[in-house]
């Protein structure tokens, strides 16, 4: 499945490693090095970044969502798949 992460951007739920917030030094850092490995993906068309996923493929993608949407979708997703 895949959830929405904003601006028409989607991502899919089972690669979502971690929701973090874009604030702490140790996540600014993450954000650097995956840009200089080419491993970051902007999916915020422009807008703030309010969360950073780390995909299981390596991928650091930055959302202009909150943490909390972002978990959210992802867990109404697996409630969804869970009652189906």
């Amino acid at each position: 499945m895949m959830i929405l992460i904003g601006h028409d951007n989607y991502v899919r739920n089972a690669l979502v490693g971690t929701i973090l917030s874009p604030d702490s030094s140790p996540v600014k850092r993450l954000r650097k090095a995956a840009s200089e490995k080419g491993v970051l993906i902007d999916a915020t068309s422009g807008h703030k970044t309010r969360s950073v996923l780390t995909l299981s493929n390596g991928q650091v993608v930055l959302c202009s969502l909150h943490p909390e949407t972002v978990r959210a979708r992802i867990n109404g997703l697996r409630k969804k798949s869970f009652d189906d």
